[in-house]
């Protein structure tokens, strides 16, 4: 991916490997500058910055208010001769619970000089689910027939929206928020079941909602099998758990 930006009298083109990354990877490029005038310049500062922006915010080109992933100050008092340019190899490693791309908002790279937040120039990036979470979900979604709604971003975490599949196993679950993450080479998954199911109001019988909630944390050496693939054991038997709070007692 390419993008351009003029800042008279220099020109920034931004160059990215790939056209998108999993949380956890590597983004890398090149950020060329070059110096349009007839004169020698002397550029005070050129920056790369990772950033988080809202569209909305983008598209209306009001405060955007981005929030600041990483920076790096790619050159300094830097000295271009008329028609002269320099390229910088740059790179950032993702974190592995860095936000996600989804309706809202995502990752930007913006690039520029000293104003670059307010008027450089910003690439937008594609970011999907770490591969573990990924593998996860599919898991999810194939041993168990839930059904994917939506995934976005939610703080430090990627929350995803599942639908249970139309059998007598979860008469009562409406659906259920599933907040994941790979932190600290752990992941993190936080179930937020939302229940319905028959009340008593007096004389009458009213339907009545409820949440039940379930955290668990799984370790490295258990979602990884020998080789660096994913366990899917694992991952059924810990989601499986995680369902048995939201089944009837009994099923017939």
């Amino acid at each position: 991916m390419r993008s351009t930006i003029f800042q008279q009298p220099l020109e920034y083109q931004l160059e990215v490997e790939g056209e998108n990354w999993d949380q956890g990877a590597v983004i890398k490029g090149k950020l060329r500058v070059r110096n349009m005038s007839a004169a020698a310049v002397t550029v005070k500062t050129v920056q790369l910055i990772l950033a988080h922006g809202l569209i909305k915010a983008i598209k209306e080109k009001g405060d955007i208010g981005w929030e600041i992933q990483e920076e790096l100050v790619i050159a300094q008092e830097l000295l271009l001769q008329s028609g002269g340019e320099q390229s910088f190899d740059w790179s950032f490693n993702l974190s592995t619970d860095c936000p996600i791309t989804d309706k809202q908002g995502g990752l930007f790279l913006l690039f520029g000089g000293d104003d670059v937040l307010s008027g450089g120039g910003s690439l937008n990036l594609k970011i999907q689910l770490h591969p573990i979470l990924q593998n996860f979900l599919q898991t999810f979604t194939t041993q168990f027939r839930f059904l994917v709604k939506y995934q976005k971003r939610k703080a430090e975490w990627t929350e995803v929206k599942l639908v249970p599949p139309d059998s007598r196993e979860f008469p009562n679950m409406d659906y259920v928020y599933c907040f994941l993450r790979i932190n600290q080479e752990q992941l993190d998954a936080h179930y937020r079941f939302k229940m319905s199911g028959l009340g008593r109001s007096g004389q009458q019988m009213t339907i009545t909602k409820k949440n039940r909630e379930i955290e668990q944390s799984i370790s490295q050496e258990n979602y990884l099998q020998p080789g660096g693939f994913p366990n899917r054991a694992c991952f059924r038997e810990n989601i499986d758990q995680a369902l048995n709070i939201a089944r009837p007692e009994g099923i017939f």
